[in-house]
């Protein structure tokens, strides 16, 4: 797992920033789901491939998982909920998605078949019957019904899975399957099944998207969209304002910032990272003037520590060449 990866999950697997993304999505910023609704669940999802005998599985890991648990109108709704954090188009993408989503509902059946078929009985018509431990009768399947493992009164949980892509360029992959396919005659286009992409593509993003966030998501996804010299600008406007600690290493990975922070707990003022940035390279440049005057270290190092209130370290620093 990379630098990326393992930064974007920290911050995006936060229930505020998960239900901020989705609520993005969904509902163009309203916020209908409640963080602390979601619950996470396992992101390794197991399908069984069949041929010639064989049995062979295959475990696929999304990036993120949760379940949205909720009350609407008295009701009880659930939806499984998952991200997929891409910081490079991926041009198979609607096949990856595709494949997560119906190996969730293919889970889905499978559970439905195996908590069917618990202390099961026949009866003379070819249907079934299904008992509790104590004989109680509990449910009466038909033989389609007990052939299925799924009862025609039962629906799957839906799932809704979210591209989040942090590339500094526009998404110039394909957005659907159909896109993906090569179709030489048109007349079978009403025959294949589509499958699309939801995608939260910061460079593709309008300005005024970025206010529909409720959280750091918003500010992180506009410096992404503008990262090179603009972003000072942007860290600038956002002024002393302290982010989510996760959110800044987030950011500095996702937009390449060269800016050094700690990830404090009380959240990182990225004003204060670029102020230093700032600072050190104006040092830099003094230290150069310096040397090309035939200045030596311990003289220039006197007056830098004078001028800019800096400690012999930090001079020290700057005067030897960073490795790699």
């Amino acid at each position: 797992m990379g630098v990326l990866d393992a930064e974007a999950k920290q911050y995006l697997g936060k229930k505020e920033a998960f239900a901020d993304a989705f609520n993005y999505l969904l509902y163009g910023g309203e916020q209908v789901i409640n963080p602390d609704q979601l619950k996470e669940i396992d992101t390794a999802q197991l399908a069984l491939t069949y041929g010639n005998n064989a049995r062979l599985p295959i475990q696929k890991y999304r990036d993120l998982l949760r379940i949205w648990e909720a009350m609407t109108d008295g009701d009880m709704i659930y939806v499984i909920l998952g991200e997929e954090i891409q910081g490079k188009v991926h041009y198979a993408m609607p096949v990856k998605d595709g494949l997560y989503d119906m190996i969730g509902y293919s889970k889905q059946v499978e559970e439905a078949r195996r908590s069917l078929r618990k202390n099961e009985g026949r009866t003379d018509d070819g249907n079934a019957e299904l008992y509790s431990e104590d004989g109680v009768l509990k449910i009466k399947l038909t033989s389609e019904e007990f052939l299925s493992g799924f009862r025609k009164m039962d629906k799957l949980i839906p799932i809704v899975t979210a591209v989040v892509y942090v590339g500094s360029e526009s998404w110039d992959g394909p957005k659907s399957l159909i896109e993906m396919l090569d179709i030489q005659d048109k007349r079978i286009l009403p025959f294949l099944n589509d499958y699309k992409l939801n995608i939260i593509s910061a460079a593709d993003m309008a300005e005024d998207d970025f206010r529909k966030f409720q959280t750091d998501l918003g500010f992180v996804m506009k410096v992404i969209k503008h990262q090179g010299e603009d972003a000072d600008k942007i860290i600038e406007e956002n002024g002393h304002r302290k982010i989510d600690p996760d959110a800044a290493m987030f950011l500095k990975a996702a937009a390449n910032l060269d800016l050094e922070f700690e990830r404090e707990e009380d959240g990182v003022d990225m004003c204060v990272a670029l102020e230093k940035r700032y600072k050190e390279k104006e040092i830099t440049g003094a230290i150069e003037a310096y040397r090309d005057a035939g200045k030596q270290d311990e003289y220039i190092i006197n007056r830098i520590i004078k001028k800019y209130q800096v400690t012999k370290d930090d001079v020290l620093a700057l005067l030897t060449p960073k490795t790699v």
